[in-house]
């Protein structure tokens, strides 16, 4: 079967958790696939190559390519947005016109298009060359989320997804609350299918040296000015709304009384004058901490490494990879509710804590619990590691998704 995956990032440009997704589903699929990869380019890496099985495209276009190549855009700042989705627009119609060249024998048998952003790929490939497409949903912050990073008065991004929903033959989520989601807001039901992810840190855990690992964690410490009697909260994501950090930072004046030991980590990009300016106002500082801007590889494993507790309070995920992470590192972890409930496992022994993610009351009360029960630590660090363990496994995302690509090619 000939795929073509539409996809924003692919390694090593990885800037978030659609980055990770890709990269550890991508060997597992190109092992069944013939598969062709057609993504943005950074500035920095080639237009076309062949990596690990998979063909790449990366148009590279004058203008946006000399920006890129200064600087790395952040989407969570209204102008770099905005150029970041000029990228995006352009790149599809140029990773259109290269299907268009295609000879009808070489074309894909169906395309794969990841989230809302790729809608002229997905609607070029469905109207003008009647291609069968299949709907990627990786987040719906654009859409049909109560907590959307845009301001979208006219519900343009909502009706482009319902359309992108129609002409797609099967729709892939990650959780059943994103197809409810999606479901309660007029998708078809009957053609989503959840697709479970895999566990973030999966392969590279595997050969891991946890003693190397434990001694850059203790330097990263040294670094951050954390001596040793401090305990370490961390947060990892982007810095803006929906990920709670704000709710979390105004718990951070309770949990400060109470643990006066506690330094709040924040590891990500985003609105880092934001949380300088509530920080100098709520007396927190040398409380909170941050990484100053996006952190992947190694150094993102010591993060995890050196803390005590984890904290994700979103509002909304439509799975959350960091979970993941957290609780592959067998850190004890606290999930906002705004992620799904399969993260809790076993109910009678829970892999993870909910907080409500609006409260900062209840994500400071689940903060203190858990660091005054060292046991109850212990439970779901134990807990986590083994839910990410047996639970999650992206060989069988693998196959789950190449199996929704077949019924696809069956459907009318």
């Amino acid at each position: 079967m000939r795929v073509a995956c539409v996809i924003n990032q692919f390694p090593p440009n990885i800037t978030a958790g659609l980055g990770r997704y890709v990269e550890e589903i991508t060997p597992h699929l190109a092992g069944e696939l013939r598969l062709a990869v057609f993504t943005l380019n950074d500035g920095h890496l080639p237009a076309h190559e062949r990596r690990d099985g998979v063909t790449v495209h990366r148009p590279l276009g004058r203008v946006l390519g000399a920006i890129s190549r200064r600087r790395r855009l952040n989407r969570t700042r209204r102008a770099e947005f905005v150029l970041l989705a000029v990228n995006v627009v352009v790149s599809n119609w140029r990773y259109f016109l290269r299907l268009l060249r295609l000879p009808r024998g070489e074309r894909p048998d169906l395309v794969a298009v990841h989230d809302s952003t790729n809608f002229l790929t997905a609607l070029l490939c469905h109207y003008a060359l009647r291609l069968p497409v299949v709907f990627h949903v990786h987040t719906t912050e654009y859409g049909v989320a109560p907590q959307r990073s845009i301001t979208d008065p006219l519900g343009v991004f909502p009706a482009l997804e319902r359309w992108l929903a129609r002409i797609s033959r099967r729709v892939v989520v990650a959780t059943p609350e994103v197809r409810d989601q999606l479901a309660a807001a007029g998708w078809g039901r009957e053609k989503i299918d959840v697709v479970c992810l895999g566990g973030t840190f999966e392969r590279r855990l595997a050969g891991c040296d946890r003693a190397a690992l434990r001694s850059g964690a203790a330097a990263l410490r040294t670094g951050l000015g954390l001596s040793d009697d401090d305990q370490v909260l961390l947060f990892v994501g982007r810095i803006e709304p929906q990920k709670g950090v704000y709710q979390l930072l105004e718990a951070m004046e309770k949990i400060a009384v109470a643990l006066p030991r506690l330094r709040l980590v924040i590891v990500g990009e985003g609105d880092e004058a934001g949380v300088a300016r509530i920080v100098a106002n709520a007396g927190l500082e040398g409380r909170v901490l941050t990484s100053g801007g996006f952190v992947d590889g190694q150094e993102l494993l010591e993060y995890y490494e050196m803390a005590d507790l984890c904290v994700f309070p979103s509002l909304f995920e439509p799975f959350g990879l960091v979970a993941t992470e957290a609780m592959a590192l067998a850190k004890p972890t606290i999930l906002g509710d705004g992620f799904s409930q399969i993260f809790l496992g076993d109910p009678a022994e829970p892999a993870v804590r909910y907080a409500r993610a609006a409260d900062p009351g209840s994500i400071a009360d689940a903060v203190i619990g858990l660091m005054e029960d060292p046991a109850a630590r212990r439970a779901l660090a134990r807990n986590g590691e083994r839910f990410v363990r047996e639970r999650l496994s992206w060989s069988r995302a693998a196959e789950e998704t190449i199996a929704v690509y077949r019924a696809a090619l069956t459907q009318r």
